[in-house]
């Protein structure tokens, strides 16, 4: 049998080997078919192999992954941050395949709404031009203001309608209150995003620019629903280390690494992206369900709570009692800090769309 040299470094291969104890690149002939190439495609660019299988299964025992992660079996299992992201990736795909569409129509349809109000002012306006030379015209005919007065009335007569902008004014420190701006819905159409704020006596930079973005807002609801959806999972990755933190704190005499409870984040998130997700493809793929779908949302959501409770008791190794209360104690604290983080993420998103 004649000597096997690596093809890649050509360094000897051992007699039995599949593999190359210099470079671990495998034995090959230089024949690559079709299911190597698209193995070859997950593994490298997705960075998912035969691993993904394994973490999932262990994902869906509540606490078990993270345990398994820090007694050192590393090895075989998808590390923490890479399964978050490929969870979070997925969920936020789905999520934009299926909602951004009605989402996107429903706001299409309000905008498509007030830009035919602002056409139809001009429709209005050049109707009162012709009844001008009309009536100059024809002074002498009985009854024709008459006539006309009868169409105005029975045309609605948009251009008196306004579109009420409303944006934040700081009055002292710490002051900060809503403000109403009256808008013409022929302005909010037509005229220029940088001349706005001015025409309307808006001052300041930071006036004028929310002003300005409402108003974009206003014109492309649509584009603004794919953009907002795209900065949820930045959200959700900044509100990971918050939430270990709080989970730091919880448990700060359990001598824990903060990077333990992040880990335990991580894995948490990543199986509720996949119940998530599950549910709205379910939900898509059989829309004849849908009387049903009250209930099935309550047993996800409940589903999630009890995985939750499960896994701080199988990783903190804590009596019931104990993870109850903290169980208690970090939902209240997740709620609150999802809606900050959601707010902050809205308010940044809306001034830079």
């Amino acid at each position: 049998m004649s000597k096997r040299y690596c093809p890649n470094c050509y360094y000897p291969l051992s007699e039995y080997g599949e593999y190359c104890g210099h470079c671990s690149q495998k034995y090959t002939d230089g024949k690559v078919t079709f299911w190597v190439l698209i193995r070859d495609f997950f593994e490298s660019v997705l960075n998912i192999d035969s691993k993904i299988f394994t973490t999932l299964g262990t994902l869906f025992i509540p606490g078990k992954l993270t345990k398994a992660y820090f007694r050192g079996q590393q090895k075989r299992y998808v590390p923490p941050m890479r399964l978050f992201f490929i969870m979070a990736v997925i969920h936020f795909a789905v999520l934009g395949f299926i909602v951004s569409e009605q989402l996107e129509a429903g706001m299409d349809e309000l905008v498509d709404g007030t830009r035919y109000e602002a056409h139809y002012s001009d429709f209005r306006t050049d109707l009162d031009t012709v009844r001008a030379e009309v009536e100059a015209k024809f002074d002498e005919v009985p009854q024709l203001s008459a006539a006309l007065d009868t169409l105005e009335a029975r045309l609605e007569d948009p251009r008196q309608d306004s579109f009420n902008l409303v944006y934040l004014v700081s009055r002292s420190f710490g002051e900060v209150e809503s403000t109403e701006l009256a808008v013409t819905k022929r302005d909010l159409i037509e005229m220029p995003l940088d001349s706005l704020p001015a025409a309307y006596g808006v001052e300041g930079f930071w006036h004028s620019l929310q002003v300005r973005q409402i108003a974009k807002l206003n014109r492309e609801g649509g584009n603004f629903t794919r953009f907002a959806l795209s900065k949820l999972i930045w959200m959700v990755v900044l509100l990971m280390p918050a939430l270990a933190l709080v989970l730091k704190l919880l448990y700060i005499r359990r001598n824990r690494y903060y990077v333990e409870h992040l880990v335990f984040s991580f894995h948490y998130h990543a199986f509720t992206f996949l119940m998530v997700t599950l549910l709205m493809l379910g939900f898509y793929w059989f829309p004849d369900r849908l009387d049903a779908g009250g209930i099935v949302i309550s047993l996800g959501f409940l589903a999630i709570l009890f995985y939750l409770y499960k896994s701080m008791r199988r990783f903190y190794e804590q009596g019931r009692l104990k993870t109850f209360i903290k169980f208690c104690i970090i939902n209240f604290a997740y709620l609150t800090l999802f809606s900050l983080f959601l707010i902050f993420t809205m308010v940044v998103t809306t001034l830079t769309f």
